[in-house]
């Protein structure tokens, strides 16, 4: 049977699901092994569900939707270098959240209930701290991907080509960022809205923590993107060193060798008139030291212009 957190006092207990009394604050939490939906859970708390735009995240893409006093938020969170949907429903005094696969966040809240009651002081807080530990996920996950870069950058600076792997991090950077920016749209529109305390005092700004989380979130995110960008033009600017250093030497290797072509060329004609070392004691040797002298001398003009 579904059961649900409920405020007791100072207290936080387990109840079987069922309609809340009126000033009771209840977060029921709909896992894959529940057996049960949305619409029965909404049909046990007397909540009209009919036009409900309840959808799951499988776009990729997370969103706040509302129908009367009923506000249904499509989230995402992360979990290793994947991005986990849920449903969070909000409604008076009633917070629900629906998934269909483990959520890390969800469990830990679970667990902190019991001793942390205070965290179920209204619905709208309980959402207040699941959006706050989403956010800190994110930031957690930007602490790792730091880290891939910082040994991406390691191995450039090596000279290995780590193209696919930058390209790949910048195409995950991407999609969190479309995510990041809708999680802080949703915040943005929750800080707009008016909720009420205990005894009917306004809590106008409480979701402007969330937003602004979500938005430094989004500036490493910006940060890096940036980064990786000129990773990559670090890498390409060490290949083309690299090819200038091998179409330099390449360049040296022949124009050293242009006048020895020269020399051999000259004198290697089939008349003997043409070769003198034919007639000549040691003229052999002599023309190849005279080679080896050209080709020392031009050494030496490189070395002094810095062209090796």
């Amino acid at each position: 049977m579904l059961t649900m957190y409920l405020k007791d006092g100072d207290r936080v207990t387990e109840a079987p699901l069922q309609k809340p009394l009126h000033g009771e604050k209840v977060w029921i939490d709909l896992g894959p092994q529940s057996g049960q939906s949305l619409q029965d859970v909404f049909a046990a708390l007397d909540w009209d569900s009919e036009g409900l735009p309840i959808s799951p995240a499988s776009d990729g893409r997370a969103k706040l939707e509302t129908w009367g006093s009923i506000s249904c938020l499509t989230l995402l969170t992360p979990e290793g270098d994947d991005l986990k949907p849920f449903t969070a429903v909000l409604g008076p005094d009633v917070l629900v959240t629906a998934h269909d696969q483990p959520i890390r966040v969800l469990e830990e809240m679970a667990r902190d209930l019991p001793t942390k009651p205070g965290l179920l002081e209204s619905a709208h807080y309980l959402l207040y701290d699941l959006l706050e530990r989403v956010a800190d996920d994110y930031l957690e996950l930007m602490d790792r991907y730091e880290g891939q870069f910082d040994a991406l950058e390691e191995s450039v600076l090596d000279g290995q080509d780590q193209a696919r792997n930058v390209f790949r991090l910048r195409h995950h950077l991407h999609h969190i960022r479309s995510v990041l920016a809708d999680l802080r749209r949703i915040a943005a529109k929750l800080s707009r809205r008016r909720f009420l305390q205990e005894g009917g005092q306004d809590d106008v700004n409480i979701f402007v923590d969330v937003y602004d989380a979500f938005y430094h979130v989004m500036d490493n995110v910006d940060s890096l993107r940036d980064n990786l960008t000129g990773l990559v033009d670090l890498q390409l600017n060490q290949r083309s060193t690299r090819l200038n250093e091998i179409m330099k030497f390449l360049t040296i290797f022949s124009t050293i060798f242009l006048p020895l072509t020269f020399i051999t060329g000259f004198f290697g004609m089939n008349l003997i008139s043409m070769r003198p070392e034919l007639g000549t004691p040691h003229g052999q040797a002599l023309t190849v030291l005279v080679m080896l002298a050209v080709a020392a001398g031009m050494l030496v003009v490189f070395k002094r212009r810095n062209w090796l």
